[in-house]
């Protein structure tokens, strides 16, 4: 009887493992391709990185020996032999001495394009899209309205 009761709860946690492998894999498999849109090339623009100084702790490693009393045994049939050694470690630590400046980033450079006729559609001009460094570079090279295909990393500059 014990076996009939158990066996539900075994079949609702398989299957709850399986619906859960399935739920998994879906999502795994949702990663969305890379987008690309096309257009006339508008202008391209080139947003420096900002950066400051700001200061910080400066920790520098601290290094002291310290020994302590181990006891060592050693049998031989049913004689035991204990004798005591004083055994030497080096214990290292991070200790705050002072501090150091630094160049902190506040905004990473960023790259754009503008295109117009997004997607074929006159209506869609003067759209911004963040693109990688080789992008702003191809579309540097090209002349102003020219049918340009990118992969945008983000919307907006």
């Amino acid at each position: 009887m014990q076996h009939h009761i158990r066996r539900p709860a075994r079949v609702r946690r398989s299957v709850l493992v399986a619906v859960v492998l399935v739920v998994a894999a879906a999502l795994g498999g949702c990663s969305d391709p890379p987008r690309k849109v096309s257009g006339l090339l508008d202008t391209t623009r080139r947003v420096p990185a900002t950066s400051r100084l700001a200061t910080r702790p400066h920790m520098v490693g601290h290094c002291h020996a310290e020994s302590g009393r181990v006891r060592d045994t050693s049998r031989r049939g049913s004689e035991k032999r204990t004798w005591y050694t004083t055994r030497t470690t080096t214990v290292c630590t991070k200790v705050r001495q002072g501090t150091e400046t630094y160049r902190r980033v506040i905004r990473r450079e960023r790259w754009c394009v503008m295109l117009d006729d997004v997607g074929g559609k006159r209506s869609r001009d003067h759209l911004w899209y963040r693109v990688a460094r080789n992008t702003y570079t191809d579309a540097r090279l090209r002349e102003s309205g020219s049918r340009m295909t990118i992969e945008p990393e983000h919307d907006g500059c």
